[in-house]
């Protein structure tokens, strides 16, 4: 009996040791014995190591998953986008207040060519959502795992056309929005997809001729890999101006119909909801995204200083006791003027915020301190177009 006890503990152990490595060690140890792999393919074991990722989280050092892209000129002038994923890690001595980060840049092949663009939509458990393509009519879906280097392309949407109208009165589909997460309820993940739906009433389809129609909305599982269609009862004026915001089991997105506002999605009951933004009427400024901070909601809000045109003035806005319907908001910060400051991120300490200055340079600021710094992340090429930061929690969760 006392060889068996001992037995256990011993694997008991070794669960535990392998459940605190990171995933490319992970990877490597799946080839060294066929019980490990067997182990860490398990759907326990891949439960384990993500709630010990999510413990580490809170540890000294906070991982952002950086997507940069740029154009790559060639000789002939035809150009293509590159897209390059970067892991920063980033800790603060707590008594000086230094700032300490390391950049690795992620080689992982794009499984796809001939797209014109790549951008992050949603995020879960250290798995990305993206859409590539070369227009708002032709796109690709994907989940990506970035620590495993695993893709998964989803079936082409039952909604969308994959061209424009040829005529006045017919039907034009575009991308609208998407937002990736887990429903707990259903204990599966989850993709639903936002269809912009309008007509024309001229053949040349310009834009002040164009007539607005009801959203339509699709629900992707990953268990039955196909879409299905749900129901949306959003204005057909509608537009999203951020990638979702995943958070115990909604989506979030920034969205305007002519009054800014949140959309949110359950995945539980498949509703979508409408949240208003505080009232800032009385003053300049105005919501311009949001993100999490501290597992809360957060949304930016802005305005130019009236003593300097190219300065501005930040405010942070926090959303609590959220159950669906019922909504309050909280003022977290007041800071700056600050110059050069185009978008917040995310809030990647108590304190600290990552924002993109102007000309794509990342910063931090202290709002503690009021230390603004900037990271020096150099582009691969030359310019650096385009900037999306989240923070990211690495996990060996399985997409294919």
């Amino acid at each position: 009996m006392s060889r068996v006890c001992e037995s256990e503990t011993h694997e008991d152990r070794v669960i535990e040791t392998l459940s605190r490595l990171p995933p490319k060690s992970l990877m490597r140890f799946k080839c060294i014995r066929k019980s490990w792999c067997t182990l860490i393919n398990s759907p326990s074991f891949v439960a384990k190591h993500l709630n010990n990722s999510m413990d580490n989280k809170l540890s000294s050092s906070t991982c952002i998953l950086l997507s940069r892209s740029q154009a790559h000129v060639f000789p002939d002038n035809s150009w293509k986008p590159e897209v390059f994923w970067s892991m920063i890690n980033l800790s603060i001595d707590s008594d000086e207040h230094n700032l300490y980060y390391d950049v690795e840049d992620l080689n992982i092949p794009f499984p796809l060519e001939g797209h014109d663009f790549v951008q992050i939509e949603g995020y879960c458990n250290g798995i990305v959502c993206v859409i590539a393509g070369t227009s708002l009519y032709l796109i690709n879906v994907l989940l990506c795992n970035p620590a495993t280097g695993e893709f998964r392309q989803l079936p082409p949407s039952c909604l969308l056309l994959p061209s424009r109208p040829k005529g006045k009165f017919q039907l034009e589909s575009i991308f609208g929005g998407l937002g990736f997460g887990y429903d707990c309820k259903a204990k599966e993940y989850k993709v639903v997809q936002i269809i912009e739906n309008c007509e024309y009433s001229d053949d040349q389809q310009y834009y002040y001729h164009r007539i607005a129609l009801p959203h339509t909305a699709e629900v992707y599982t990953m268990a039955a890999n196909s879409w299905r269609v749900i129901k949306i009862d959003i204005s057909s004026e509608t537009y999203h101006y951020s990638s979702s915001v995943y958070m115990n089991g909604f989506f979030y997105w920034f969205a305007n119909d002519g009054e800014k506002y949140i959309l949110s999605f359950d995945l539980g009951d498949e509703i979508f909801h409408r949240i208003q933004l505080p009232s800032r009427r009385e003053s300049d400024f105005e919501f311009s995204n949001i993100f999490l901070c501290n597992k809360s909601i957060a949304s930016f809000c802005s305005c130019c200083d009236p003593s300097d045109e190219d300065s501005t003035l930040c405010e942070i806005w926090v959303m609590d006791d959220y159950d669906g319907i019922k909504r309050s908001w909280t003022k977290l910060l007041t800071f700056g003027p600050l110059k050069d400051i185009e978008n917040p991120f995310t809030f990647w300490k108590t304190d600290e915020l990552l924002m993109v200055a102007t000309g794509g340079r990342a910063t931090t600021y202290n709002s503690s301190t009021r230390n603004l710094k900037y990271l020096h992340i150099p582009p691969i090429l030359n310019e650096v177009r385009d900037f999306e930061a989240l923070i990211y929690v690495e996990s060996i969760v399985p997409v294919e």
